[in-house]
């Protein structure tokens, strides 16, 4: 039955081909059902040689015809996936040219070779490298820069080892631009405890744990007496997160990212990054304001004072981006957004520990 303008509209499960929630309308007033949609966008893209954005954008930026709809990631993905902040993304957006593979309004999203490339690119602006020398190479020149780099690389001292499969996995991820050296890895605690052959020292032991318990940490400390032991959980009684708290040691609970982990290896073992880089935020303004709201009864108010201090280094950490582009000496304001961002990490997860132990 044909609807009236006055009629509400049908509502529908429809495909959105570059947004997660897989919702979107080819057109204000007609609704596609997903699996419609999906075989006339796929139809459109190998016989009509057409570029997604090409469907519904009057100003399209030149998509590859081979690219899958799945192929999209949000900046904010895109964030996490390459290492590079939101901030600095469009900073180069910006001042570089490093276009995103489609707009939709103010969203950006980025493709999976897009990601490959920024990630190469964050490595080699890490080692020293000024972005505008990169923009204008190859992927593959990009490769042979990063070789090179890898190959000068000297030996670093301060030796970490990984106790938990979960822990393993995580780290092959990262394992192209490695910021700890890590010496040994163990799927388990009874793994450990059966071979430690060819690790004489270790300065840092991060133990990952479903029940945080006390029994493991002793283990490992008969064995490497000095270590600092960087214990990671999934589930905890309060009185043994205290227990833990008095001991000097900061437990953190899974999931963590890989970034948490550095920094927490950085922290408790003295020992420096290889290289500074962005450091992704842990908390968004809104988490923080509602951290700072719920914890104002808090008598010491530290909460609110570690947030406040958060909000000062996010607002620093984009004003020396900012003023990044505008100088001649990029690099010099760069590295200091970098630092910037890894302090703020640091903060986040003192206030997470913080908050854990409350």
């Amino acid at each position: 039955m044909p609807l009236s303008p006055s009629s509400p509209a049908p509502r529908r499960q429809c495909l959105n081909v570059l947004s997660p929630r897989r919702s979107y309308s080819l057109t204000r007033s007609f609704l596609v059902p997903a699996h419609l949609m999906r075989a006339c966008l796929q139809t459109v893209i190998s016989q009509s040689g057409q570029t997604l954005c090409n469907l519904y954008n009057p100003n399209p930026l030149v998509l590859d015809v081979q690219l899958n709809v799945d192929d999209l990631y949000r900046i904010g993905a895109t964030a996490k996936l390459t290492g590079v902040a939101v901030e600095r993304l469009r900073a180069w957006e910006r001042r570089y040219g490093l276009i995103p593979a489609h707009r939709t309004g103010k969203t950006r999203f980025y493709s999976s070779s897009q990601i490959e490339r920024l990630t190469l690119m964050r490595q080699l602006v890490e080692s020293g490298h000024a972005i505008s020398s990169l923009v204008d190479l190859s992927d593959e020149q990009l490769g042979a820069r990063l070789t090179v780099n890898r190959q000068a690389e000297p030996e670093r001292g301060g030796k970490v080892g990984l106790i938990g499969a979960n822990l393993i996995v995580l780290e092959s991820r990262f394992a192209d631009s490695p910021q700890i050296d890590i010496a040994a890895r163990w799927s388990n605690v009874d793994a450990f405890l059966s071979d430690q052959d060819g690790v004489d020292t270790l300065d840092v032991v991060v133990l990952q744990m479903p029940v945080l318990m006390q029994d493991p940490v002793d283990e490992i400390l008969d064995f490497y007496q000095d270590a600092r032991i960087i214990p990671i959980y999934q589930y905890a009684t309060d009185t043994v997160l205290a227990s833990f708290m008095e001991q000097g040691l900061t437990p953190l609970r899974w999931p963590v990212s890989w970034h948490d982990i550095e920094h927490a290896c950085v922290s408790s073992g003295g020992l420096p990054l290889k290289a500074a880089r962005t450091a992704p935020r842990k908390f968004t303004d809104e988490q923080l304001i509602a951290i700072a709201a719920s914890h104002s009864e808090e008598e010491s108010g530290c909460a609110g004072h570690v947030v406040e201090l958060i909000t000062t280094l996010n607002a620093f950490a984009e004003y020396s981006l900012d003023y990044s582009e505008r100088s001649a000496d990029l690099n010099r304001y760069e590295r200091l957004h970098a630092e910037t961002t890894q302090a703020r990490a640091q903060l986040e997860l003192a206030l997470s520990g913080f908050l854990e132990a409350l």
